[in-house]
């Protein structure tokens, strides 16, 4: 392997993608200068939307799962490996993806890759541990049906995303959990899904790329992997949501809250670029963006305002959002999706993008400041094979976004066809709600 030439090899923003002999894809970046930690990733295909059917929850529970030991290391062993490196070993699951995260200081850097190569390959998966992983999810379900932000947010997947579609799922299953998910469903989920060649690991590292190469090979390059993940789910066309606003009461809660919510495509869309900047005028960036400033500063109604934008292979969410007094829900609702229909109007003029814009990109550098943070951004290239130069190549594909651009992305993807949908949780209606510390404006 040939070393970058010397800026770019040292810089994070610089990903190198290679393949093992076994079939693994592999993509290194270099932690920042200066850097004393690393961080390594393996993503597999084996999100929450492959749990089997009638077994929701699957994903979940191979997540916690992968965190009680090894074939070789009991749980307190496993912990006390991990203690040794000043390690820290996590399992995320999304809906698409489930990821085995690995960091630490960069001289236990060996043996916390052979501790992720060893949880991914050989899992001790023992009954005991999967019957309390599952209370631990039932649990989380009854706490789930509790909280306002929650209901409000599963209500809304469930009707922005038609039946069938992946992200429409609860990754927490449904109880009883016990009844659905055995050792062997788990453990069959794990042979599919995780050692694969549809696996991808991702390692950000202040080694040599050349010895760090060498190092990668000798740990993963014995593994034997199965065969490629299975095709992605069918996903069906998106329709209108159903009629709306909802409104979901949850008994002993005072604040409410508002969610307005779009499917949107996904993150290969052409005009993901304008709809990233749409999403941060509307709400991205904090205290400066459209719906704070409307419904805080302006109108008082809430603490904050805000939105979201997430954009997966298979679709995405955006998503506004506020809590607010019960006595304002209906204003907020309507601040919320006015300012929505205002930027798909043309309202957005060439200062206040540029304002937004400088803010956005201004905030990137922060990114590459720690290992891992950097290792995040190499993340997003790796699970959705951009370039390897995207984030050179970021700011001025921003800054070619004209305030035309983002009207028009907005009027077609936010603002219609048809009204967004409109959910809000909290106190049952009529019920007068306790009284709370402070206030709004």
């Amino acid at each position: 392997m040939r070393e970058a030439g010397s800026r770019a090899a040292s810089d994070p923003r610089t990903l190198t993608r290679r393949a093992l002999e076994n079939g693994l894809s592999v993509v290194l970046q270099p932690a920042p200068p200066g850097s004393v930690t690393m961080a390594a990733t393996w993503i597999t295909e084996g999100g929450t939307s492959r749990d089997p059917p009638a077994r929701e929850g699957t994903s979940m529970a191979l997540a916690q799962l992968l965190l009680a030991g090894t074939r070789n290391l009991d749980k307190r062993s496993f912990a006390r490996a991990l203690d040794e490196c000043a390690g820290s070993l996590g399992c995320e699951p999304s809906w698409e993806a489930l990821e085995v995260h690995a960091s630490g200081p960069a001289a236990s850097e060996a043996r916390l890759l052979r501790l992720l190569a060893e949880v991914v390959a050989f899992p001790r998966l023992e009954g005991g541990e999967l019957s309390r992983v599952l209370r631990q999810q039932e649990e989380s379900l009854l706490r789930q049906r509790s909280q306002p932000e929650e209901r409000a947010e599963r209500t809304l997947l469930e009707s922005v995303f038609p039946r069938g579609h992946p992200y429409r799922r609860n990754p927490l299953g449904r109880a009883p959990l016990s009844r659905a998910i055995h050792r062997e469903t788990v453990e069959r989920f794990h042979r599919q899904y995780l050692p694969t060649r549809g696996g991808r690991l991702v390692v950000t590292s202040p080694r040599p790329l050349r010895s760090l190469w060498t190092l990668l090979e000798g740990i993963f390059g014995g593994l034997e992997l199965g065969p490629g993940s299975p095709p992605p789910p069918s996903v069906p066309a998106l329709q209108a949501p159903a009629r709306g606003p909802y409104y979901v009461p949850v008994p002993g809660t005072v604040q409410v809250e508002v969610l307005v919510g779009r499917a949107v495509p996904p993150r290969n869309h052409p005009g993901y670029p304008a709809l990233t900047l749409a999403n941060e005028v509307l709400g991205g960036r904090p205290t400066i963006s459209r719906l704070f400033q409307v419904v805080r500063e302006q109108k008082g109604l809430t603490y904050g305002a805000g939105s979201e934008l997430e954009c997966l292979r298979w679709g995405g969410l955006f998503t506004a959002q506020a809590g607010t007094d019960p006595k304002h829900r209906r204003a907020v609702e309507d601040l919320l999706c006015r300012e929505l229909r205002r930027l798909g109007e043309g309202s957005l003029r060439p200062p206040e993008l540029d304002r937004i814009r400088e803010s956005l990109l201004g905030s990137l550098p922060l990114l590459w400041e720690s290992a891992r943070q950097a290792h995040g951004m190499a993340l997003t290239v790796a699970y959705f094979d951009l370039p390897e130069d995207h984030y050179w190549r970021w700011p001025e594909i921003l800054r070619a976004v004209s305030p035309e651009e983002v009207t028009r992305t907005a009027e077609r993807l936010l603002s219609g066809p048809g009204p967004p949908f409109v959910v809000a949780s909290g106190p049952p209606l009529g019920e007068r709600p306790r009284a709370s510390r402070g206030g709004f404006r």
